[in-house]
């Protein structure tokens, strides 16, 4: 019986996971904090299975786009990404364990911080890009 611990990526495709990984976070953060929801869509696969807080699972970039410009619509404003863990899990596969602040303002002015976990797999495409293609995430309680 072999354990996660037993497959080892090389490591080129590590570093090409913690790179691709890497850029997939910066932006992401440069979208949300432009609020455009195209862009955000873009960095997930045609047919991501994204599992936000609340709602069923999305399927898609339409879906995942929606789920981003109503989250806009509702006040976030900005998003602080924090990477834990990445594994390299196969030459164009990894996943990522992190932590998330989003930013929400409030209608009377002020903004409150929402800490979050997420754990994500992502591909690295045909065009060389790694995207984002299973994506669960929630806030912290407490």
């Amino acid at each position: 019986m072999t354990t996660h611990d037993d497959v080892a990526a090389s490591p080129d495709q590590d570093k090409s996971a913690r790179e691709g990984i890497r850029k997939f976070n910066e932006s992401v953060t440069a979208a949300f904090r432009s609020k455009d929801a195209a862009a955000m869509a873009l960095l997930w696969t045609d047919n991501a299975r994204f599992l936000p807080p609340g709602p069923e699972m999305i399927t898609g970039r339409a879906g995942v786009q929606a789920f981003w410009q109503s989250g806009f619509d509702q006040g976030a404003s900005d998003v602080v990404l924090e990477s834990l863990e990445i594994k390299s899990l196969a030459d164009g596969v990894a996943y990522e364990i992190g932590r998330n602040i989003v930013r929400v303002q409030t209608t009377d002015g002020s903004s409150i911080d929402v800490p979050g976990k997420s754990l994500c797999l992502f591909r690295r495409e045909g065009d060389g890009v790694w995207r984002a293609d299973v994506d669960i995430f929630n806030a912290i309680n407490g």
